[in-house]
Formats: structure tokens, C-alpha cells, sequence
């Protein structure tokens, strides 16, 4: 995991993360927030999380285990603006 000094030098670009059919895929859910990994081609592993007790956000949305991070891209949009991307690698 890179710390956070490291984390602020590092410069995310969302179309990497979400194309060429990039998966993002169900790691764990804690206190209402649902979190999901995508891999880049840029070789970092990517967490992104959702917020489900936002009901205003999610609405009735399904999120399956495994999906194109692509579908995911307003939830990765919405992390990468407030900083609570994590990046495992």
C-alpha cells in the first residue's frame, strides 16, 4: 500500500482505470460502504469505495460481485474528487 505522501504524487487518470474492458470487482463492504478494486495498465491495483447509505446517490442500483469498471465510472469520479481512492499497489 503507498503511503500518503506517495499517494498525493501519484496522478490517477480515470480513463485508465476504466478502459479496455477493465473489471472492478467486489472486495469487501463495511458500515453501509461497498468497496471495489480495479486494476489498471498502469500496473496499480485501484479501491474504490461506494457509499450505499446515500440513498439519494444509489438509489435502487444492483451491484453485482464483478462488473466493466466502466459502469462504475460515476463512483470512481466521485472517489477521485474527494481523495477516498485507496491504492493497494
Amino acid at each position: 500500500m503507498l503511503n500518503e505522501n506517495q499517494n498525493q504524487n501519484l496522478t490517477i487518470n480515470i480513463t485508465d482505470i476504466v478502459k479496455n474492458g477493465n473489471m472492478a470487482k467486489f472486495v469487501y463492504a463495511i458500515a453501509g460502504v461497498l468497496y471495489y478494486e480495479v486494476n489498471s495498465p498502469d500496473e496499480h491495483v485501484y479501491l474504490f469505495p461506494i457509499d450505499m447509505n446515500d440513498k439519494d446517490d444509489v438509489g435502487t442500483a444492483t451491484f453485482p460481485c464483478e462488473m466493466k469498471a466502466i459502469t462504475i465510472m460515476r463512483y470512481i469520479r466521485k472517489a477521485l474528487q474527494n481523495n477516498s481512492v485507496i491504492i493497494l499497489k
